[in-house]
């Protein structure tokens, strides 16, 4: 009888779980192992962020790999856009990135990529689930083991495809001071040396990758309080913050504020329809309506999705989307790459203050006064489901989208509730004009899932 493992919970983004509790170096092993026979025979891409279990749960990762008779190229520290963009340049098979993007230092995991550079779809978690829990364990023959190389060009393949991508050119005659906030991972080693290439001066913090983490992992307002503090003492055009695998960016202005993700997108979707001429953008639900009024000044049109990278990406391929992304700073841009990379809303916000001739406030000043807050309850999951489906047979004085949990949308509101898919909570997302109203319509959505 085949040995019984336990393994973390899976989804389309992953495996993530605690180092040596669900997550240790053999059941890592055996689920890179599950990995490389879906993906069949072939070059498969390895890559970490800067944790220090990464690299205790990489190497066990690229011995599943072998054992699983794929060859496997390693680039050691890399962001996961960049795993994505070096699965299409070198035709790989697919790719695993070690990393728990925002979770604490405790976390990590295994993030799965298909042959395309994206994130699997629940499809292939079924299958990989399968195959996984089988327990049979099926060793490569001696002769079937192939060899593990590094490759060190993948820096310099992200960032031409970005300058392909995107006109630098105004860029580069505006230089502008940045101070980068590189989570001591892989956004401290891309992210400095690409605005530098734009002809930025950059001026780092914690860009030292030794996940040795300063901060809260996720780059929101309230962990950017140094990111501030510095762009003030060096008097610096803005400030820009990626989470540990530096798929996500978030900006602070030339005074110091931190101006929320939600921003990041809305302006890169402005900078990319202006480049284009125009075209759709897909976005999730809870993306903010920053992005609904950056696309109709620059003639797009906006579809929404639901929650998950892999499904914004689906839509951005079904709709033939000029850009995309989630409200968490998170750009996805199909030129580049249709997965969420910091790199290439760097260059799309530069690109927007430069031809506009505004500083990052200036900006801003320009959209409306919306407030997005976000709330979450501690429910048991199949119970929030049942009262999720009884709210979406109310009559709630506004329209219902029942996609992703349910939204309540209303002239120039929404509020959405939805379960996660990883904890036993319920989020509780609204956005309005003004924190009042906003703060009143998570009020209403806590009563609405009830005590």
């Amino acid at each position: 009888m085949a040995q019984s493992y336990t393994y973390p919970r899976i989804t389309i983004s992953g495996a993530r779980g605690i180092i040596g509790q669900d997550l240790t170096a053999e059941n890592a092993l055996r689920m890179a192992w599950a990995y490389a026979r879906l993906a069949g025979p072939g070059t498969v891409i390895l890559a970490r962020d800067a944790r220090p279990s990464g690299l205790l749960i990489r190497r066990a990762a690229e011995a599943g790999l072998l054992a699983g008779g794929v060859e496997v190229i390693d680039l050691d520290l890399a962001p996961t856009p960049t795993v994505g963009i070096m699965i299409r340049s070198l035709g790989a098979q697919g790719g695993i990135n070690i990393t728990a993007s925002h979770n604490p230092a405790p976390w990590n995991a295994l993030k799965f990529f298909g042959a395309d550079g994206t994130f699997p779809d629940d499809e292939f978690v079924q299958k990989y689930t399968q195959l996984l829990y089988q327990g049979d364990f099926h060793h490569a023959a001696w002769n079937e083991i192939r060899p593990s190389r590094r490759d060190d060009s993948a820096f310099d393949t992200h960032a031409r495809l970005i300058e392909n991508a995107v006109d630098c050119g105004p860029i580069r005659a505006k230089p502008y001071r940045v101070v980068v906030d590189g989570c001591r991972s892989a956004g401290g080693v891309f992210l400095p040396p690409f605005l530098e290439r734009l002809g930025c001066e950059v001026v780092r913090l914690d860009c030292e990758p030794d996940g040795d983490f300063q901060r809260g992992l996720e780059p929101v307002p309230e962990n950017l309080g140094r990111l501030g503090e510095r762009v003030r003492e060096t008097k610096a055009d803005l400030g820009m913050a990626a989470d540990p695998d530096a798929d996500r960016l978030a900006l602070v202005d030339e005074h110091g504020r931190a101006i929320g993700e939600e921003y990041t997108l809305a302006f890169a979707v402005q900078a990319a329809l202006q480049q284009s001429g125009g075209g759709n953008v897909v976005v999730n639900l809870s993306t903010s309506m920053l992005t609904d009024y950056a696309a109709r000044q620059a003639g797009g049109n906006v579809i929404r999705a639901a929650i998950g990278e892999a499904n914004v990406a689906r839509g951005i391929r079904e709709n033939h989307a000029v850009i995309g992304g989630e409200g968490n700073g998170g750009v996805m841009y199909p030129a580049v790459h249709n997965g969420r990379d910091a790199l290439t809303a760097a260059a799309l916000v530069l690109w927007l203050m430069a031809r506009s001739g505004k500083s990052l406030s200036g900006l801003v000043a320009e959209y409306p006064n919306y407030v997005i807050l976000k709330d979450k309850i501690t429910m048991d999951l199949a119970k929030a489901r049942e009262r999720l489906a009884e709210i979406a047979g109310m009559d709630l004085g506004g329209e219902m989208d029942t996609r992703d949990g349910v939204k309540i949308i209303r002239p120039g509101a929404w509020l959405h509730l939805r379960c996660s898919n990883t904890e036993p909570i319920v989020r509780i997302i609204a956005e309005a004009e003004g924190t009042e109203e906003t703060q009143r319509l998570i009020a209403e959505g806590k009563r609405l899932l009830g005590p």
